[in-house]
């Protein structure tokens, strides 16, 4: 594994982690969910390398080893733009390789926006695991009312997430760890609540519009982000998504106890499609 740096457009340095083999078929970028960093996909990293992919992923602003308040970003558009830095980086390395994004809950979610604002003329697919586009349960209206009125005069004050790590995966070891990880935040701020919030907001308006190939999944156990929008978005582009629900999976299909099978289900979406370009 090696490690490097990207300067976002406002001088937010952020930190990169790379995986890389010899003759590769293809390249994955990969965008983590709220609170959490680069280092809890290394496994998933593992995977794509083992398949024949380089594997690079990055710590979103306010996130692990990168630079910002953390738990912070000031709207949707700089994550959006974050994201275009780091892929641009990436694709220099090879530049006729296929190119996928993933993306995870909040990632999910900016992969998503990210493949809507037409930036994705360069990706050859993504990939997208329980994205946050509706809680699974409803916050109490008054800390609705309280986030937006905060985006606006406080952006930057945070509160505890009151997430449950107990429900990330069926695995204790996995919500064992995550609470003990130094470099997983459980604040988040007004800002980033209400930019994920529009995010959501859009995805929903305009979900018929993705005219990107992706494979896009959820856990029906997930009792974080609710499966049934997902569900939604996925099945109103039939003609673009591959649309997968595991049966018993948590939120984070990936570190659950079947994640051998969830992982290479969609490394070998990818690889087929790679192989129906070639033929082509």
């Amino acid at each position: 594994m090696e490690t490097s740096k990207v300067s976002t457009r406002d001088g937010i340095v952020l930190y990169v982690e790379t995986m890389t083999i010899d003759h590769p078929i293809g390249m994955v970028c990969i965008i983590h969910g709220f609170g959490e960093h680069i280092g809890r996909y290394r496994h998933v990293m593992q995977s794509l390398n083992d398949s024949k992919f380089n594997a690079y992923g990055i710590d979103l602003r306010g996130h692990g080893k990168s630079d910002g308040l953390k738990g912070h970003a000031p709207d949707l558009i700089s994550l959006i733009n974050d994201i275009e830095e780091f892929l641009k980086v990436i694709r220099v390395e090879h530049l006729y390789l296929p190119l996928f994004l993933f993306g995870h809950s909040m990632g999910g979610n900016l992969v998503l926006n990210y493949v809507l604002r037409d930036k994705s003329k360069e990706l050859s697919g993504f990939i997208v695991s329980a994205p946050w586009i509706k809680l699974a349960f409803a916050p109490p209206r008054w800390k609705e009312k309280l986030g937006h009125l905060m985006a606006c005069i406080a952006p930057k004050m945070r509160l505890f997430n009151e997430l449950n790590s107990m429900y990330l995966s069926k695995d204790p070891e996995v919500s064992r760890q995550y609470d003990h990880d130094p470099l997983v935040n459980f604040k988040i701020s007004a800002g980033l609540f209400s930019a994920i919030n529009y995010g959501a907001e859009y995805l929903i308006k305009h979900q018929n519009e993705i005219k990107l190939s992706g494979f896009v999944f959820h856990g029906k156990s997930d009792a974080i982000i609710d499966y049934k929008a997902t569900m939604k978005l996925a099945l109103d582009n039939p003609d673009y998504i591959k649309w997968k629900l595991w049966e018993g999976i948590f939120h984070e299909a990936h570190n659950d106890l079947e994640q051998k099978e969830v992982i290479k289900e969609w490394i070998d979406w990818m690889i087929l499609k790679i192989k129906v370009s070639n033929s082509n």
